[in-house]
């Protein structure tokens, strides 16, 4: 075998390598796609249960390595009312964690993805942890 074709092959299995690890992580931070409720929230040690009369959720579009979350509301007659305003976020990788980089009109923060898979979801903002779930109903 000629010494450039050895250096083809392992650029090619580096290059294979490189696109199945895009891949999967592309498919594990595509679960954030979608609806979520939350659950709680701690903040310095404390628990924080929201109580709101209707239910609000967060939604998640993604067009990796970009998106946006906007707000949902269930109303009192089952219709849904969707927010407005979007709010953008750009998606980076650092060691192996995911953060979330958003930017409204009136602020920018981030925040880490802790957990993340079909059904569950916590992030860090901050000094706070919030925990989401899906919906248990149909939007």
């Amino acid at each position: 075998m000629r010494y450039s074709d050895f250096k083809k092959k392992i650029a090619m299995k580096y290059l294979l390598i490189l696109l199945i690890n895009c891949s999967s992580e592309r498919v594990k931070i595509d679960k954030l796609e979608g609806y979520w409720e939350i659950e709680f929230v701690y903040q310095n040690g404390e628990k924080f249960i929201p109580k709101l009369s209707k239910s609000t959720f967060d939604h998640y579009q993604i067009q990796y390595p970009k998106g946006f979350l906007n707000k949902v509301t269930l109303e009192l007659d089952d219709s849904f009312k969707t927010s407005n305003d979007k709010t953008s976020f750009e998606i980076e990788k650092n060691n192996d964690k995911y953060y979330l980089n958003y930017k409204s009109r009136w602020d920018e923060w981030k925040s880490r993805i802790k957990f993340l898979d079909s059904q569950k979801l916590i992030l860090e903002i901050g000094n706070r942890t919030f925990y989401y779930k899906r919906p248990k109903i149909k939007l």
